[in-house]
């Protein structure tokens, strides 16, 4: 078995969080952690760690079905919880590392942005080539208007990169 997932929460039920659990326990082990809520725009906030990359054998290892019940249970959260605000992020490891953080107040926009991740396995791989590097972690950000999720920063130990204009800079 790989390193453990990870999966931090606030302000998620146990049945939310036992199914989010029980979902990751089937194919890895788990670190469960329940945290202080740490921003007052944000009722709750789900945090699931993969520890392996964002490619198509990752859909392998879990299984979409797997994959499906994590993204009904997250979406479900944000439907429930309304306007109350919920903030989610995916985390692939690998080098570098990428994360997905869903940050949508609308329903809507939230629910487009987790649904088209498992189209971007493709794409991905490819953003990362042009990626400096000394990056450790790539963080994307969703587009409410072109829908669609790009490369927005990535760290290293000792800086952030921004990507703009087609191009990494510092600042």
């Amino acid at each position: 078995m790989e390193s453990a997932a990870t999966f931090y929460h606030y302000g998620v039920s146990l049945w939310e969080i036992e199914i989010i659990y029980d979902t990751l326990n089937r194919s890895f082990e788990v670190e469960e952690k329940q945290l202080q809520p740490d921003d007052p725009q944000f009722v709750s906030m789900i945090e699931v760690g993969f520890p392996v990359p964002f490619d198509e054998s990752f859909f392998q290892t879990f299984t979409m079905e797997s994959w499906f019940k994590i993204k009904g249970v997250i979406k479900d959260v944000k439907r429930r919880r309304g306007r109350k605000g919920v903030k989610a992020f995916i985390r692939f490891a690998g080098s570098p590392a990428v994360v997905f953080p869903l940050l949508n107040k609308g329903d809507r926009q939230f629910e487009m942005g987790i649904e088209k991740l498992e189209y971007l396995v493709d794409v991905v791989p490819l953003q990362i080539k042009s990626i400096p590097p000394d990056t450790e972690e790539v963080w994307f950000s969703y587009d409410e208007a072109s829908y669609k999720w790009s490369p927005s920063v990535a760290k290293s130990s000792d800086r952030n990169y921004f990507f703009k204009n087609n191009e990494w800079k510092t600042k």
